[in-house]
């Protein structure tokens, strides 16, 4: 133990160096195991990507703006509802989307306009109630975590097939992954092959130590 002066707790980092340094061989050692994972071949990358074309699409997006009153601690369900209800009142009599949001929504600004998104990003109660719209459709009053909403589809454009050089470097790393953990798992059971295992006895082990 070190000497702690000026009141200070004394702290020794033996072990912790120990450690680190045990850490560091392993990793120097696991680096050298894999060191030799070969890159696949461009024909290797091209022929897994054409046997596999359907796995590699791009993501599907949308462009929406929504009314939305949010239900919380300042506003019961019942007062998102009467206000809700209001803009939809407004909608159908043919106002304008972006005039209805900013006059309604608890999400003012842009006219409500969320700007384009991928899909996932939105929560599933969002996304569902504005996936099967067509652009300039709006949906009926829908409910998701945050509240009551009223949205509009914009634009849309769906998922497509990506292209080989989008992907070639996403494959690639997948290959030599691969790879390396054969190599590892080889040099593993190599190193375990040679190895001696003998059974210590838990008392003649902690007297060693």
């Amino acid at each position: 133990m070190k000497g702690a002066g000026n009141c200070r707790s004394a702290f020794d980092d033996s072990h912790v160096r120990q450690w680190v340094e045990r850490q560091l061989r392993v990793q120097r050692v696991q680096g050298e195991m894999v060191a030799a994972a070969a890159k696949p071949a461009a024909e290797e990358i091209e022929a897994f990507y054409q046997a596999n074309r359907e796995r590699f699409q791009t993501r599907e997006y949308f462009h929406a703006a929504h009314v939305v009153k949010n239900i919380n601690e300042e506003q019961t369900r019942e007062q998102a509802q009467a206000g809700i209800d209001v803009a939809l009142a407004e909608l159908e009599r043919g106002e304008p989307f972006a005039e209805v949001a900013e006059r309604h929504s608890d999400c003012k600004g842009k006219g409500g306009d969320l700007g384009q998104f991928p899909a996932g990003e939105m929560v599933p109660e969002f996304e569902d109630a504005i996936r099967a719209l067509q652009p300039g459709q709006r949906t009926a009053i829908f409910a998701t975590p945050f509240g009551l909403h009223i949205a509009e589809l914009r634009a849309k454009t769906g998922a497509v097939p990506a292209r080989l050089e989008d992907v070639r470097q996403d494959i690639e790393r997948a290959f030599v992954a691969r790879n390396q953990h054969e190599l590892y798992m080889r040099g593993v059971e190599e190193l375990r092959s040679r190895a001696e295992i003998r059974w210590v006895p838990a008392a003649r082990a902690a007297a060693a130590s």
